[in-house]
């Protein structure tokens, strides 16, 4: 927990007492946050920035006290302060098994600055201060450049400090409590590790519970497959080759849309690579991440098997059995030395897993090639290390044919219309030397005819009449049409891709074309260009549309 609130040193006086023993904690690097595990990150911050800490145990009975279910910031537990605590470096040991508990590295915490060289348990509001301004503390003897293990961390005890320990746990307050790695007589603090207390002024105390925030998921916008790294599926294992710029490291695998890691803590060899019995599909993109850095980004691909040839693998060549007209199995004659031993076959011309088989006592095993299908095709046993032990060609044949005879009745309603045509269009007021524009109005062409002949739809325009001003007339051709396809089925109906001027062209069917018995829904935009001499008053016109078979 990260407390503000500290006390004033003028203000402490009197005595307390309470015991903690640690064991150490061990950890990232100091700008990563230790995996816990379970694909969440430590949060605990540290006098030197890096994101560790130490867990703690009952003393007595060696059970876990790492308790915070109402998740306000502390243990659940008020210790006395004669309560005997244990702290390990880990949170997952089975308790009274202490092998399994992690010891600190003081590398972890020190940034692996190794000039240290006095280790003390410091209670204080900042304990990277040193010692001069430290509130208690006492000098710890426990000096190992490989962990330091077993350093007690006594609430009482400490022998330096002002006003000192008794003067403190009278008066109360919060304070960080841990380890100090120091240099120059304790005045410069090289690194610690600490959890915040919280001690009631001559009474019980609390400790900060350990935070944790859920780890990221990498970014992949930014995926780059890194060069060299690859990422082999093959007998249930996911086979990584992270590259030797990656060696030793323990990195977690996620997958591409995936919010946790899929696999956690995998620790890569000296060539970087390491072998996981996963579940990962392949071509999944996947990134491989040390801590909150990403360390290469791969694809996942099946293992592929070359196929061999007399050239390549003469040597495990045998002779197959050819099957029967329609039979998909085949013996394959392993040898003894293949004797009772599991298998996986694979097929060729494109490569095809056909599942793993197990030879008999003679090494003969039956393979099922039906997914290969007919025509010659090479066929090979394959060991774990991928290794051919095995292989041969075969011709499969096509069963005897058989003929069904299949007949369906097609049905049609007959309907050639042309419905749904609006009465009258209104294209509104327009002014000399401009335009207006108006839908024609959906209507409906239905083709559902027995032979399907094809069709026209053909548009035709009268001349626009001016009955208020002596029945001046405009062309037809100042009304622009532009039919378009609204719904329906169109296959096989095209309308014109520019507009006709008053009339033409408006739709087609062709020969084999239908409307389905539902039909097929038109429309139009009708824009009138008034010319400059156009006179006042309202112009009328007459547009026709007719639906003629081919």
């Amino acid at each position: 927990m990260n407390s503000k609130k500290f006390f004033s040193r003028a203000a402490i006086a009197g005595v307390a007492a309470a015991a903690l023993v640690v064991t150490g904690a061990t950890g990232a690097s100091a700008a990563e946050g230790r995996d816990s595990g379970d694909g969440r990150t430590l949060e605990q911050p540290q006098s030197n920035g890096s994101l560790d800490t130490y867990f703690l145990l009952d003393g007595g009975t060696g059970a876990y006290v790492e308790t915070d279910t109402d998740n306000d910031g502390w243990l659940d537990t008020a210790f006395a302060p004669s309560k005997n605590l244990v702290a390990v470096g880990n949170n997952n040991g089975t308790v009274g098994q202490a092998a399994t508990y992690a010891a600190m590295d003081p590398a972890i915490v020190t940034g692996g600055d190794d000039t240290w060289d006095q280790l003390y348990v410091v209670l204080d509001d900042d304990i990277s201060a040193g010692r001069s301004s430290w509130s208690a503390w006492t000098q710890s003897s426990a000096i190992n450049r490989k962990a330091a293990a077993f350093t007690s961390l006594t609430l009482t005890g400490k022998t330096g400090g002002s006003p000192g320990i008794n003067a403190v746990l009278a008066a109360g307050g919060q304070f960080q409590h841990g380890l100090v790695f120091t240099k120059n007589n304790g005045q410069t603090v090289v690194g610690a590790i600490y959890r915040t207390v919280d001690i009631t002024a001559g009474g019980t105390y609390r400790i900060s519970a350990v935070e944790y925030h859920a780890a990221a998921a990498p970014d992949f916008a930014n995926y780059a497959a890194t060069a060299g790294a690859t990422a082999t599926l093959r007998n249930g294992n996911l086979e990584l080759a992270a590259t030797a710029a990656n060696a030793g490291k323990t990195v977690d695998i996620w997958v591409e849309g995936q919010s946790s890691p899929t696999h956690t803590d995998v620790v890569l060899d000296a060539s970087g690579e390491a072998i996981v019995t996963s579940a990962i599909a392949s071509g999944a993109r996947i990134a491989v991440v040390e801590g909150e850095t990403v360390v290469a980004w791969v694809t996942t691909a099946d293992y592929v098997v070359s196929e061999p040839t007399d050239a390549t693998d003469a040597a495990t060549k045998v002779t197959i059995a050819a099957p029967a007209e329609g039979v998909t199995t085949v013996v394959i004659p392993a040898g003894v030395a293949n004797a009772n031993q599991t298998f996986t076959a694979f097929g060729w011309s494109n490569p095809v897993n056909l599942g793993q088989v197990t030879t008999d006592a003679n090494g003969d095993v039956t393979v099922d090639a039906a997914a290969l299908g007919v025509g010659e095709h090479t066929i090979a046993l394959v060991d774990g290390s991928g290794d051919i032990v095995a292989w041969g060609t075969a011709e499969f044949s096509s069963s005897t044919t058989g003929q069904t005879d299949v007949t369906v009745d097609v049905t049609v309603s007959g309907i050639f219309s042309l419905t749904g045509v609006a009465a009258s269009v209104d294209l509104g007021d327009v002014k000399r030397g401009e335009s207006t524009t108006a839908a024609l109005g959906a209507f409906t062409v239905t083709d559902d005819r027995a032979l399907l002949p094809g069709w026209t739809l053909n548009a035709s325009s009268t001349p626009f009449v001016n009955a208020s001003a002596g029945n001046d007339q405009i062309a037809a051709s100042a009304l622009s049409i532009a039919p378009a396809i609204v719904s329906g089925e169109s296959t096989g109906l095209t309308v014109p891709g520019s507009p006709l001027a008053g009339s033409g062209l408006f739709a087609e069917g062709a020969l084999n074309s239908s409307t389905l018995e539902a039909g097929t829904t038109f429309n139009a935009d009708l824009t009138f260009a008034a010319p400059a001499s156009a006179k006042a008053g309202t112009y009328s016109s007459t547009l026709t549309l007719t639906l003629v078979s081919k």
